[in-house]
């Protein structure tokens, strides 16, 4: 994997480990989510016009933004749940696993991609950490199903971000699906969470600016190494955000700290080094 790849997706790990952090202090508050993207909706828009793609290639984009905006609508909506149900050493790397494997496999049937010795393995190691990292005893059953259908989704979008970035700037993507995402989820949030829209405009801001803006400067790094990089590998190197984020959950959540956690976050790094070198 490129070294500037790697650090791309270094730098993005932990972008995305910190706005997930700050989505389950804010609760799972669905509100503080959208209210996030509209945030970076706004703060990203004076560049779209600047990096609008000709109009063939925006013919050839459009189908893959609406399909983006649905995958993120339902990412969206089962991050806010799954932390409200769930801890986030458990849903984070359960969902992220998943997604890990999914889109792996995806893009070795669909979309051409191979995989070196040092490179399945590595996301063999990664997928088997994660999976450990969100294991308990005591299972979470309701939460750890609503991961799952989270890693199902990173799948989906991962796939066709990776199709999107050879037609079009990943800003425009980023913005276009982006907008498309806002603007699904805003009768839902307007109809159903009024009263939860107004508190947490009141008291929630900070959050909100975290985990909007935060969350796509993070994508649009992920996008760029995917120009750079195999899908697969990018996808599975990101997880290093599952250490950074299990790790959060433990020393500032007091979540539990296990053997089997600590095994896991080991298997996960052993797995981005072998990433390193594929």
């Amino acid at each position: 994997m490129a070294t500037t790849a790697f650090l791309l997706v270094t730098l993005a790990a932990v972008i995305h480990a910190l706005w997930n952090f700050a989505a389950k202090k804010a609760s799972g508050d669905f509100a503080v989510i959208w209210i996030g993207l509209v945030m970076a909706s706004v703060a990203f828009a004076p560049l779209v016009l600047v990096l609008t793609p000709e109009q063939r290639a925006l013919r050839e984009v459009a189908w893959l933004l609406l399909l983006s905006g649905l995958v993120h609508t339902a990412y969206f909506l089962l991050l806010a749940r799954s932390y409200r149900d769930g801890e986030i050493s458990v849903v984070y790397p359960i969902a992220r696993g998943s997604g890990v494997a999914g889109t792996a496999i995806v893009a070795l049937l669909f979309l051409d991609e191979t995989l070196s010795l040092a490179g399945g393995l590595g996301i063999a190691l990664i997928v088997l950490g994660v999976v450990f990292i969100g294991l308990r005893d005591a299972g979470q059953p309701r939460a750890m199903g609503l991961a799952l259908l989270v890693g199902l989704s990173i799948t989906s979008y991962s796939i066709l971000a990776k199709l999107a970035v050879g037609i079009c700037h990943p800003f425009f993507y980023l913005w276009g699906f982006l907008i498309t995402t806002t603007l699904l989820l805003a009768p839902f949030v307007c109809l159903v969470h009024r009263s939860a829209l107004r508190r947490a405009w009141e008291h929630k801001k900070t959050y909100s600016l975290l985990i909007g803006p935060g969350s796509m400067a993070n994508y649009l790094i992920v996008l760029f190494a995917m120009q750079m990089a195999q899908v697969s590998y990018v996808v599975a190197a990101r997880e290093l955000a599952v250490v950074i984020g299990a790790g959060l959950g433990i020393f500032l959540l007091r979540e539990p700290s296990t053997p089997r956690k600590i095994g896991g976050i080991a298997s996960v790094v052993a797995g981005i080094l072998l990433l390193k070198m594929a």
